[in-house]
């Protein structure tokens, strides 16, 4: 595999020569052989880093969406404020996944002539390798400042200290104005059976979102996207750009690293002037509106979006948490997840503090500690932090969850790929137990499994 992604890439020079381009100011990532992450922050400074990271082991490379002043400051351990102030800029990417290529088709479709029909222009296509695109609106065009409504008042910022909010907030008011427009489409073109394939049980209560995620909606800063032309080590297909009259022609085999000829289609490839939008910024300005003014709607597509990440392994953790159950095993700290060790040790924690009591009460409640326990636990947590929340708030939370579990019903702690949740308050940080699990409640069982493995094999 590494012989043939070095020759293909040193026979496409041109393809080298983009990749080089697009990851300018940009941190980059990349997949090594053995299926862990290689160093970050890496960058990409010319076409012999690209093969350089490949001869040691480098399969695909993903790029921030974020453009950075200085990379170096991402190798420290820096607060939001800081990685504000360091931010040059971002591209407004809007990340598309489904149960199958034809359902992405559909919404790419319908989500770039909505973006023509408010006169966005440019607008960059890429397919992701895989069952998805990559939408992209460049840097280039957006504001240099927006009026956020903060406590009351509209105050003006710098547009781009306002990732990944903004971006969320965008990605939320797009998937909100296509939903109509894609339900109907989608029950034209998929029969019943089809979609029953993908989950859809009840045609009459079907929402696009079910089968089909805007990735966007869930981002944190510092999220990473496959590299144009980077190999997609699942599929064995290139990140390809593509011209908007090519989404419903695509066919994956043709972007196979054996079939792929380069066709020299941009994707933030263009040295494009720095020149806002008016129509964007009109689109921005719209969405912000709908946000204040429609609270309900904005948790009600945030949700959907988070579901769809939950559904990912859920049969899997439910099964490690009735392993723990059954086997009554008694989980302590020494088993707990790097991301619930960091939630607890993290006593500065600051817009994360909701997000953080969510995960604690749910993994408690489902690793089978009783609730007086968790109780004396989440409270000694919440007095430790500088900035604690309100009593009652903590005192609400544990009632309500308490019928819930009562009621035999429950919630499983976030996914861990669900970013809004981890990464975006800082707490994760991987060992090689988490390459394992998708969920951090499956860490436990997993790193149980895993400890004796290795006792078995020195008894040996």
């Amino acid at each position: 595999m590494l012989n043939n992604l070095i020759k293909f890439y040193q026979n496409n020079r041109e393809i080298l020569e983009d990749m080089v381009k697009i990851s300018q100011n940009r941190e980059v990532g990349y997949l090594l052989s053995n299926n862990n992450f290689g160093h970050r922050p890496s960058k990409i400074e010319t076409e012999d880093d690209i093969i350089n990271y490949i001869k040691k082991g480098a399969i695909s490379f993903h790029i921030s969406i974020e453009r950075w002043i200085d990379l170096n400051i991402l190798s420290e351990k820096v607060s939001k404020k800081d990685l504000n102030e360091y931010r040059l800029g971002w591209d407004f990417i809007i990340d598309i996944d489904a149960k199958s290529l034809d359902l992405s088709k559909v919404t790419a479709r319908i989500i770039v002539d909505y973006l023509k029909e408010k006169n966005i222009n440019p607008i960059y296509i890429k397919y992701s390798g895989g069952k998805g695109f990559h939408i992209a609106i460049p840097w280039e065009i957006f504001p240099e400042t927006i009026n956020i409504y903060k406590k009351d008042n509209f105050v003006e910022e710098e547009t781009r200290k306002l990732f990944p909010d903004l971006a969320r907030i965008l990605a939320l008011y797009i998937s909100k104005n296509i939903e109509e427009k894609l339900k109907k489409i989608i029950l034209l073109k998929f029969s019943e059976d089809e979609l029953k394939e993908y989950g859809v049980n009840d045609i009459e209560r079907f929402n696009p979102y079910d089968i089909i995620e805007i990735d966007t909606i869930l981002i944190s800063s510092r999220h990473l996207i496959r590299c144009l032309y980077s190999i997609n080590e699942k599929t064995g297909n290139l990140s390809i750009p593509i011209k908007e009259n090519y989404i419903e022609k695509l066919n994956p085999e043709d972007s196979n690293i054996n079939n792929y000829s380069y066709e020299g289609i941009p994707y933030l490839t263009e040295d494009l002037e720095r020149k806002e939008s008016g129509e964007l910024k009109e689109l921005i300005n719209d969405s912000l509106l709908w946000k204040i003014k429609n609270e309900v709607e904005v948790v009600k597509f945030s949700r959907l979006a988070e579901n769809y990440k939950n559904r990912e392994g859920i049969e899997e953790t439910k099964k490690d948490v009735e392993e723990i159950k059954k086997r009554k095993i008694e989980i302590n700290e020494d088993l707990f997840p790097p991301c619930i060790k960091n939630i607890l040790n993290n006593k500065e924690i600051e817009d994360g503090r909701k997000r953080s009591l969510f995960i604690l009460i749910n993994f408690f409640a489902n690793i089978g500690w009783d609730w007086d326990k968790i109780e004396k636990y989440i409270k000694e947590w919440n007095e430790s932090l500088q900035d604690p929340l309100k009593d009652r708030y903590i005192e609400y939370q544990l009632e309500w969850h308490k019928k819930l579990y009562k009621n035999n019903k429950r919630y499983l702690t976030p996914n861990c790929n669900n970013e809004i949740y981890y990464k975006d308050i800082g707490v994760c940080t991987p060992d090689n137990i988490c390459s394992l699990i998708k969920n951090p409640l499956s860490y436990p069982i997993k790193k149980i499994k895993s400890t004796k493995s290795s006792q078995d094999s020195q008894n040996n």
